[in-house]
């Protein structure tokens, strides 16, 4: 059948500033597609519904990266083994890392459009080749996302909420209180580096260093802010990219510019692995998927899920002398 399905989820932070873009993206879309609204399990699980028998091949998600991560959960179990539909990231959250990941910016009804021109004109659309990541965490049901993370990472998000108003600008604000922190031995530095005991397996092969910081995860590269933590994670497909950092305070500092620009993790304060598997054991390990944080597990197990099409910016015209520069939130 195909055509288009448009999730939006009037709870993510974007949207709560302008409640009228669900609206306006259902008369953008028209008769092309569906447009649907789900903001609690029920009204996710009837939208699925309502997806899985239109057999949809594109999917646009109007919310943060916590709704993205939720809806690709909630359809991939339906959805059955065909292919899942192309994602289309429309930009509604507080972060849209997930977005930043594609080259994607501006709001959700002028990526929306500019994807239904493309459509109408014929053009193919640029797209990134992904694997979603697989969390199984003891006693619940998997979880599918792109990013996975614990420990001070964890407590950073925290913190982040709490704020009561979370904008990229205050996580780079909550980042400067930290290192400030950590210059003096405050409170905030001392929750974000408590170390977590964590017994690590990737492939089989188990990790020597028993105590992290955090541990890292994802099938796509820029973990936040910009920062590429993440930068082997499109070595192979079917595999992920793995981080255990495990250094002190004072050497993860010194690394942050060179993770910022992607530059690979130094030994001394991390342990990294392309892994297909990777095993976590611990003592009620809080996680985070793609945003959303969830209570502790004393064992999660992550891999590969299926595979996906994520819908990227098209490359923009240059002039002939220019140099060629193709390129988060919660539910």
């Amino acid at each position: 059948m195909g055509g288009i399905g448009i999730v939006t989820n009037p709870r993510a932070a974007g949207l709560r500033r302008d409640p009228a873009d669900g609206r306006r993206l259902a008369r953008l879309l028209g008769d092309a597609g569906v447009a649907l609204e789900a903001d609690t399990p029920e009204g996710l699980a009837r939208a699925v519904e309502t997806l899985v028998a239109a057999r949809i091949d594109t999917l646009g998600v109007d919310g943060g990266d916590g709704t993205i991560h939720l809806v690709l959960t909630a359809l991939a179990a339906a959805w059955g083994p065909a292919p899942l539909p192309r994602l289309l990231v429309l930009r509604g959250g507080t972060m849209n890392v997930l977005a930043a990941n594609h080259g994607l910016s501006g709001d959700p009804a002028g990526l929306l459009a500019a994807f239904l021109a493309r459509r109408r004109a014929g053009v193919p659309e640029v797209v990134a080749q992904r694997d979603l990541l697989r969390v199984e965490a003891e006693g619940r049901p998997p979880l599918l996302g792109f990013l996975f993370a614990t420990g001070g990472a964890v407590t950073f998000l925290a913190r982040f909420y709490a704020s009561g108003r979370p904008a990229p600008g205050r996580a780079w604000l909550l980042l400067a209180r930290a290192a400030a922190s950590a210059m003096v031995g405050g409170g905030l530095a001392r929750a974000l580096t408590r170390r977590e005991p964590l017994r690590i397996e990737a492939d089989g092969d188990e990790w020597p260093d028993g105590s992290y910081l955090t541990l890292l995860a994802g099938t796509v590269p820029v973990l936040g802010l910009g920062f590429r933590a993440l930068g082997r994670s499109d070595e192979q497909p079917g595999f992920f990219h793995a981080v255990g950092v495990h250094g002190s305070l004072a050497q993860v500092l010194r690394l942050l510019p060179r993770v910022h620009r992607g530059a690979p993790w130094r030994r001394r304060a991390a342990l990294d692995a392309v892994a297909r598997v990777l095993m976590v054991e611990g003592d009620a390990v809080r996680f985070m998927v793609d945003g959303d944080l969830y209570p502790g597990s004393s064992r999660i197990r992550l891999s590969t899920g299926p595979p996906l099409e994520v819908i990227r910016a098209p490359p923009r015209s240059r002039p002939a002398t220019a140099a060629f520069d193709p390129i988060g939130g919660r539910y």
